[in-house]
């Protein structure tokens, strides 16, 4: 019993199979399409290839059917006659044009139909399948374009390879001028900048600090003091930042402005810093009406950005105290130098600064210790009567005239 219900079993599996594949094969003849569907005879007069059995056939971009067979013609040896699947429903005339397209990633070829003049009357359904004749560059394949396309621009290059060859030496020598010129250039193309007053920067302007206020003596036991602007050599003579050396082009050292001409400057900083040490009755620039005072003479030596490999400010500064009587008190020169803390024109005035200050935190303490000359003596009055302008020394008494001898 058990060995005949496993026969009734594979049995009705053989049997489940078999009714399942001619319902498939109904469904794939009917519902499909394949028995709406007419062929055509469509004839290649030039290669095929890539073209396969069940590539698809598209009519304006619709997939209306595959290729079923593909034939050598035996009437001409260079035709190729291809049987197409197309559904009822695409308009294909007899003047349909036909075409082998390429389509996805893969270059996957395919029939392509278009056009047709409504008009015209369809083929007919029974008998021998329609031809459809396909033109000779239908077939053409990308690669063969390409490859045209190449030929051509080929003998284009050759038939002008004389003109192509001194055009590129041309531009190789064009190339050789500017590059030895670049500089040139370069200063032509900012002059016609500033003339047509391009955004370029306008130059920062700076200043110079003076001494920070310290109680240097106890009370201004000096007395007041003239500080006329300082003597310096005609490059310290500008309110730009003079550089020593030439300045790199990453470097914009002409963006640096001080207020005023350094020894102006100079002198200001000079003047608020020995008023802040308050050791002079009053510190002042030179007045007409001022009585005779001591004066700071000062010159300067060196105000300047030294770009070595080491980038630098130095500052020197010669100083002399005259005495209101004309005598020089004291002198020296006071030098200080400052690294740049980067090398551009904020970093170029912060070690000037720097420097100078370092000089001036030297000179004040150094002045206020110098000692106190005497006043120049004031000249004495003229007696009464003598001439004006005359000294004191020439108002001496004539001598008696003798008398004369008595007669005899």
């Amino acid at each position: 019993m058990e060995t005949q219900a496993r026969y009734t079993l594979v049995g009705s599996f053989v049997l489940a199979a078999i009714l399942a594949v001619f319902a498939f094969v109904y469904w794939l003849h009917n519902t499909g399409g394949i028995a709406d569907r007419q062929l055509f005879r469509v004839r290649f007069q030039s290669s095929v290839s890539g073209l396969l059995k069940g590539s698809t056939v598209l009519f304006n971009g619709i997939r209306v059917g595959e290729v079923t067979e593909i034939d050598l013609s035996p009437d001409a040896p260079k035709d190729v006659l291809v049987t197409i699947a197309v559904d009822n429903s695409a308009p294909v005339r007899s003047d349909t044009v036909v075409n082998v397209d390429f389509q996805g990633l893969t270059g996957a070829p395919v029939i392509e139909l278009s056009g047709g003049d409504p008009k015209a009357a369809p083929f007919a359904t029974t008998g021998e399948p329609p031809l459809l004749n396909a033109s000779a560059e239908s077939t053409q394949s990308l690669t063969q374009s390409a490859r045209g396309t190449l030929n051509r621009l080929d003998k284009v290059i050759d038939d002008n390879s004389a003109a192509l060859h001194d055009a590129i030496t041309g531009i190789s020598t064009f190339a050789g001028v500017l590059s030895r010129n670049s500089e040139r250039i370069d200063g032509i193309l900012a002059g016609l900048e500033r003339f047509a007053g391009g955004a370029k920067t306008k130059p920062g302007i700076y200043n110079l600090s003076a001494l920070a206020k310290s109680a240097v003596c106890p009370d201004a036991s000096r007395p007041q003091l003239v500080v006329p602007e300082p003597a310096a050599p005609m490059a310290f003579n500008s309110d730009k930042v003079v550089i020593v050396g030439d300045p790199p082009e990453t470097s914009p050292f002409e963006k640096a402005q001080f207020t005023d001409n350094i020894p102006a400057v100079v002198q200001s900083k000079v003047i608020e810093s020995f008023e802040g040490s308050g050791c002079f009755a009053a510190v002042t620039r030179p007045l007409d009406n001022l009585e005779p005072s001591d004066q700071l003479q000062t010159e300067i030596r060196q105000f300047a950005i030294a770009l070595t490999s080491s980038p630098a400010a130095t500052v020197e500064i010669a100083i002399k105290l005259v005495s209101a009587g004309g005598k020089i008190v004291g002198s020296r020169n006071f030098k200080e130098t400052a690294p740049l803390p980067t090398v551009d024109a904020q970093g170029a005035v912060t070690a000037l600064d720097g420097a100078f200050g370092k000089v001036l935190a030297s000179a004040v303490p150094w002045v206020a210790k110098l000692p106190v000359d005497a006043p120049a003596p004031e000249p004495a009055e003229a007696p009464k009567g003598a001439k004006k302008g005359a000294a004191p020394d020439d108002d001496i008494p004539e001598p008696e005239m003798p008398e004369p001898p008595p007669a005899p």
